[in-house]
């Protein structure tokens, strides 16, 4: 036997092993079809028959073909069922379940990293107004268009959760805390809005790592905390 012949033994064992070893059933027919592509190839040279080593060979690449672009396909599926299933079906933004299942390790990574960051947290203001005399269809709408102003004018590698009802969070990565009041403002001209007459803003407050706190929860605590401070100034202003 040639190196070539048993480089591919090996490998025919190798993916056999896999199948045996795998419990999920996709997991286990690719290794198979890797397994059956590399005994081919194996194959190929004890056999005297020169056609018959041809289609051994062409074979044994057309199964490599389908493995590969089987396990891409997969790829992307699951790729595109995570996506949704961290996605917030009416606002088109990530849902609390991706802060807590990814954005969280992700974030403790930038710590590790020197990296900081700066966390908004984002209540709209006469919201429930709107919900109470319109209905929910109409709070609906609302919610939909925060999310789409939102994405808008936010970066496209910053991060935008749906926290709650009308809360949403939003984490800007690798900011310059002079920068951040400039965002803030953008956010609440970008975020005022008329619904039948009744407008619509946010009341925003944030926090920074590491200054404010070591943990996302502590962040979102204190951020949610500013966001109420500057909801009772917004109240005093109203009444005078």
């Amino acid at each position: 036997m040639t190196y070539e012949q048993y480089l591919a033994l090996g490998f025919a064992v190798l993916f056999a092993s896999f199948t045996l070893a795998f419990r999920n059933s996709v997991l286990r027919r690719l290794s198979a079809l890797f397994s059956v592509s590399f005994l081919l190839q194996a194959i190929v040279g004890f056999l005297n028959n020169k056609l018959l080593n041809t289609l051994l060979t062409f074979y044994s690449y057309l199964l490599i073909a389908v493995a590969f672009f089987y396990s891409v396909s997969l790829t992307k599926t699951i790729r595109s069922l995570r996506k949704k299933a961290y996605m917030d079906a009416l606002t088109k933004v990530n849902n609390r379940g991706f802060l807590e299942d990814v954005l969280k390790k992700e974030l403790e990574n930038y710590g590790k990293l020197g990296i900081n960051y700066c966390i908004l947290f984002i209540d709209m203001y006469n919201f429930k107004d709107i919900n109470d005399t319109y209905g929910h269809a109409k709070g609906d709408q609302v919610l939909a268009e925060v999310g789409y102003r939102l994405r808008k004018h936010l970066r496209s590698d910053d991060f935008i959760i749906r926290y709650g009802g009308d809360e949403f969070v939003a984490i800007l990565k690798d900011i310059k805390e002079d920068k951040i009041s400039t965002v803030i403002e953008r956010l609440k001209n970008a975020l005022t809005f008329e619904v039948n007459g009744t407008q619509v803003k946010a009341n925003i407050g944030y926090a920074v790592y590491p200054k404010d706190g070591a943990s996302v929860d502590e962040l979102i605590k204190i951020a949610s905390a500013r966001m109420y401070e500057d909801k009772k100034l917004y109240d005093k202003n109203e009444i005078a």
